[in-house]
């Protein structure tokens, strides 16, 4: 007989990643003592030792046959992950709850992942817009289905484009481990040479791609070495099937990637979810001194807490050196332990569950105090808690979370994890908080502002993850509120250009425009508020971000803003300001596309990445020229511009863009 005791110690934190940890002691009885001599334990990389894990990543609202895929899914017993936008968003801008479709989502064992609020380039927006999009579609759909969400998607694969490539790539990794996002499901090559705190799940060739291809991704994801180690997984992808002009086939492509998936051998069939969970339990948990005595091994396993994974999903264990059939039987005193079926000749596996009072929240609610107000017991409850009254507010260097639950409810067990923008250091670690004696909390996080200035640009969220015990049962409750930031000043280009445009491409090519720009400077009149094209068009200047859907005060401002939407196709825009100088200095200049766009200072064309700016009034002129959406000319809607110190590097502070 096999006695496990299960004993509690003392919360431990990673110095990059938040870990609550508990422990369990195992003690394992064997028939012999020979047999427990030669066993030896090990944690399996995958759950149920599975060779690989196999699963699905759909994108988006609406636009996806979402429904018609899962039932497909279901008849091959395949599970997967929607990753989802805001409950509300509809990319044809029509009234949208998608919510009902979401419930239906979660039969066969799938699970919700987060695609950002408003499916935007989110390497456009600046680090509290990123924080704003990621934490908030994930306390969305927490809070809408019950259910933990702790994986993402980036919406239009938009990774790591120019000019800044790994810097904001690095900002969106961070911004997502604050939003409490511990997953991501993407292309492999896309993180080659970056450390990542999240797990990573490979995804294999897009839905617009040949069964060709597919198979031999898949092909490769399966008897790849490095893969085994690292990224255990194979992720069919990218949008569920439906009638758009990407796809030449139907449902019948679809069915053959199933039978492919399906026909593997040794694999683990999951959500991202679950393998997010187990993946991260899997890097985490230690096995201790194993102890033997006699016909027993006994040993302490270490492992995360539950509330931080998200995910409930049994850990494996392996004992090599002895038999299913040598009478080892196993008992637990705080969890049941399951013997696996999935023995070898000389090797037996078992899960070992969480502890029965590590347990994932029944229900998920959302506190919403959008104005910041500091009267936080007239926020609208949460439907799910009616009995929890309280809120977020931010005041100066301070969050406070006040909390009351009324007469009659016990309220117990309460941790908080704290939630801002990457530009305060507030690291997302579980901190247990003592309740007063008539049912009610006060919590105080300080706002310790990171000396990175240009993190701290545009409208700031904040957000307080509650898990406690209601009455016995585990709940969740997201606080959030927001407040003004930092408004960008004039040493920032983002509303110091004036623009022109769209011009249709057979109006004007770039020599057209660059020689137009010569005459005016020529003319003295480059003041002119219409400019006249060879085909004899007028087309007049205007100020920036008045036209398109994209929110301008999202954008970093180091973009000016073009089109302001995130189309596929873009035409071609002029853009221009005055820069006024204190000195005569040299910059370096960086910009969207530089082997495409065309700069101009003080009437003369920019041959290099320097530019030499006068003491006073400098006028530079951009032709941004239109072109395709591709992975190499991603940037559209907005175009990238940054004079800085050739030296240092850094974003000049001591020079002004003005519109006119």
């Amino acid at each position: 007989m096999v006695t496990v005791l299960v004993v509690c110690t003392r919360p431990t934190v990673a110095e990059n990643r938040a870990e609550e940890t508990y422990s369990q002691r195992l003690t394992i009885r064997f028939r012999d003592s020979a047999t427990a001599e030669r066993a030896n334990l090990k944690i399996e990389p995958l759950y149920n030792g599975h060779h690989r894990a196999v699963s699905c990543r759909w994108d988006d609202n609406w636009t996806s046959d979402n429904q018609g895929t899962r039932e497909l899914m279901e008849k091959f017993g395949i599970r997967g992950t929607w990753y989802l936008n805001g409950r509300d968003f509809s990319p044809e801008n029509r009234p949208a709850d998608y919510l009902p479709v979401a419930k239906e989502l979660l039969r066969g064992g799938n699970s919700i992942g987060g695609h950002s609020l408003t499916h935007p380039y989110i390497t456009y927006f600046h680090s509290n817009r990123m924080f704003a999009e990621m934490s908030g579609v994930r306390i969305e759909w927490e809070s809408a289905l019950d259910q933990p969400v702790l994986s993402y998607a980036y919406s239009f694969v938009d990774i790591s484009p120019g000019p800044e490539r790994h810097d904001v790539m690095q900002r969106t990794l961070d911004s997502l481990t604050r939003s409490g996002f511990d997953h991501v499901a993407e292309y492999l090559s896309f993180f080659e040479n970056v450390k990542m705190h999240q797990e990573l799940s490979p995804i294999m060739p897009a839905e617009n791609n040949p069964f060709d291809e597919f198979i031999k991704a898949v092909d490769w994801a399966y008897n790849e070495d490095k893969l085994t180690q690292n990224y255990p997984m194979i992720t069919n992808s990218m949008h569920a099937w439906y009638g758009t002009p990407r796809l030449d086939y139907g449902y019948d492509e679809l069915r053959k990637r199933f039978e492919l998936l399906r026909s593997l051998k040794d694999v683990w069939h999951c959500n991202q979810n679950q393998y997010a969970g187990y993946r991260r339990q899997y890097r985490s948990a230690t096995l201790g001194e194993i102890e033997r005595i006699e016909n027993t091994v006994s040993f302490t396993l270490s492992r995360p807490s539950i509330s931080l994974l998200n995910d409930d999903t049994p850990l494996t264990l392996a004992v090599s050196g002895t038999t299913r059939d040598s009478n080892t039987s196993i008992e637990c005193s705080g969890c049941a332990v399951v013997m696996s079926d999935r023995s070898e000749a000389d090797l037996i596996r078992f899960h070992v569950p969480h502890r029965r009072d590590e347990r994932l929240p029944i229900l998920i609610g959302h506190v919403a105090n959008p104005e910041n107000t500091s009267t936080l017991d007239q926020l609208r409850r949460d439907q799910d808690f009616p009995q929890l009254v309280g809120g977020l507010f931010a005041d100066g260097q301070r969050l406070t979370l006040s909390l009351r639950c009324e007469e009659g409810q016990r309220l117990e067990d309460v941790k908080v994890i704290w939630r801002a923008p990457i530009g305060y250091d507030v690291a997302p670690v579980p901190l247990k908080v003592n309740l007063r004696s008539d049912n009610s909390l006060e919590a105080h996080k300080s706002l310790n502002p990171l000396q990175k200035p240009d993190a701290h640009w545009g409208q700031e969220h904040f957000a307080a993850q509650v898990d406690f015990l209601l009455d016995g049962q585990p709940g969740r409750l997201h606080l959030t509120c927001q407040r003004a930031g930092v408004e960008p000043d004039a040493s920032l280009p983002r509303d110091g250009f004036s623009i022109l445009g769209p011009i249709n491409p057979g109006a004007a090519n770039t020599e057209d425009l660059c020689q137009i720009a010569l005459n005016e400077w020529t003319k003295q009149c480059w003041d002119g508020k219409q400019w006249k094209l060879p085909d004899e068009t007028d087309i007049t200047w205007r100020a920036s971000g008045d036209d398109g859907y994209v929110n301008q005060e999202w954008l970093n401002p180091e973009y000016v803003r073009t089109m302001g939407t995130w189309d596929t196709n873009s035409q071609t825009y002029l853009l221009r300001s005055i820069i006024s100088c204190s000195k005569r200095q040299r910059a370096r200049l960086t910009i969207s596309h530089p082997r495409l766009s065309r700069v101009m200072v003080n009437g003369h064309d920019v041959v290099s990445d320097e530019v030499e700016l006068e003491q006073g009034e400098n006028r530079i002129l951009v032709i941004y020229p239109g072109c395709e959406m591709g992975f190499d000319t991603q940037r559209l809607a907005a175009c990238f511009l940054r004079l800085s110190d050739p030296e240092t590097g850094l974003r000049l502070r001591d020079i002004q863009y003005r519109a006119f």
